[in-house]
């Protein structure tokens, strides 16, 4: 069998990259022939670790197609360019340089399957290309999330209807997909998310200082709760002398300064520049406590990574992760869950509520902090947090898909 992959953003440094690249390698495994189209820039090269038999890079930031990589988040962890801001001629100018690789690769490959990341405007095109071969997209939410806020976008959805299939890593946008993008419930799939069990798994030596150290890793921007957790790091040095929260992700001098005011300017406030996926997961193993602090997540995939490396993770109230996980994993401590501030605009938290969800947040980090020592990730545990890597998904996917 022969599947093509589709990506108009980066197939790396966010979660819906990384579930592009992932997928391919875990279909890789099961012995499918792969091709894949993404949108890239020349620049980041070296961040493509794409392992696909065909791969045609569709080329931003050209004369050609002059603006940065479209993200589905108004604030991606590279130069890019929002969507709502777009004109229309961007618009059509994006969909005819993909549209000139979709059509190569129906050509040349000749796939049984299409596979097309987002329910959004490539996707769309994607069915109208291949209208004689089976094609499944796959929700992310944050494609959802730009068609609630910008419903312009509708009058360019007409074929999402007609999609073969519909993916989802959680079920929080199921309605929506029935609703407003009028795809039959039948054909909508829970599949979840993974971790890739060759980059995520857990130290091999233990131990060797008293530091406790607390790590984020991701966007550097208010919507992902980044500036409430750098104000809890003067709670935990209360009771934590010996307390560090090391900070992963592109950001600005002001950002930066913006975090250690927060932080009272503590020197256990560590800032450093965004990794790729093995680097992240080392700098993992070197921690002991992960945090999500975000406003808005569809799923926060970081979260089962950092399981899947046994450290003690602290989260905002996330109903996709915490439906993922499940309650039994859930009520083992694993993980603890933070209750949100009052939230207008998806992801923007009142202003006068964030005091309180920063000392929630602490009062969390400081009950994972308690567990450390405890041996909490038993062989059972363990077994349970190996149902999520990318082997597991990918056989589910395929099942659903062939």
């Amino acid at each position: 069998m022969k599947i093509l992959h589709v990506l108009t953003q980066l197939p790396a440094k966010t979660g819906s990259g990384v579930y592009f690249s992932n997928l391919i390698e875990s279909l890789n495994n099961l012995g499918i022939e792969n091709a894949a189209i993404f949108g890239t820039e020349e620049k980041h090269h070296a961040l493509i670790d794409v392992h696909a038999k065909i791969i045609e890079p569709v080329f931003y930031d050209t004369p050609e197609m002059p603006f940065h990589i479209c993200g589905m988040s108004d604030e991606m962890p590279y130069d890019s360019t929002i969507y709502s801001e777009m004109s229309e001629e961007e618009i059509d100018v994006l969909l005819k340089n993909f549209r000139e690789k979709l059509e190569k690769m129906k050509t040349e490959f000749d796939p049984d399957i299409v596979i097309s990341h987002h329910l959004f405007l490539l996707t769309d095109l994607v069915r109208e290309v291949f209208d004689d071969r089976k094609v499944v997209g796959i929700c992310h939410g944050t494609d959802i999330r730009q068609v609630l806020k910008h419903e312009k976008f509708l009058k360019r959805l007409t074929h999402i209807k007609d999609l073969d299939g519909v993916l989802t890593v959680t079920p929080a946008e199921h309605k929506e997909i029935e609703e407003i993008l009028k795809v039959d419930k039948n054909k909508i799939h829970l599949v979840g998310g993974g971790y890739n069990e060759n980059v995520f798994y857990p130290p091999t030596e233990a131990k060797k200082d008293e530091k406790i150290r607390i790590m984020y890793a991701g966007k550097i921007t208010e919507s992902k709760g980044i500036y409430a957790l750098a104000a809890t790091l003067p709670y935990i040095e209360k009771e934590h002398k010996n307390v560090e929260i090391h900070i992963v992700g592109k950001s600005t001098k002001e950002e930066r300064d913006k975090l250690m005011m927060e932080a009272n300017y503590s020197e256990g406030l560590m800032i450093y520049n965004a990794e790729n996926q093995k680097l992240m997961a080392n700098h993992l193993r070197e921690s002991d406590i992960f945090v999500l602090p975000s406003y808005f997540e569809a799923l926060g995939l970081i979260a089962v990574e950092a399981l899947a490396c046994h450290k003690l993770v602290v989260a905002s109230d996330i109903s996709g992760l915490k439906k993922l996980l499940g309650d039994e994993l859930i009520n083992t401590g694993i993980i603890e869950f933070t209750k949100l501030p009052r939230i207008y605009d998806v992801d923007k938290p009142y202003t006068e509520d964030i005091h309180a969800y920063v000392e929630r947040l602490a009062e969390n980090i400081l009950k994972q902090i308690g567990r450390m020592n405890d041996g909490i990730f038993t062989d059972e545990i363990s077994e349970k947090i190996e149902n999520f890597a990318w082997k597991n998904i990918g056989k589910r996917i395929y099942e659903i898909i062939k």
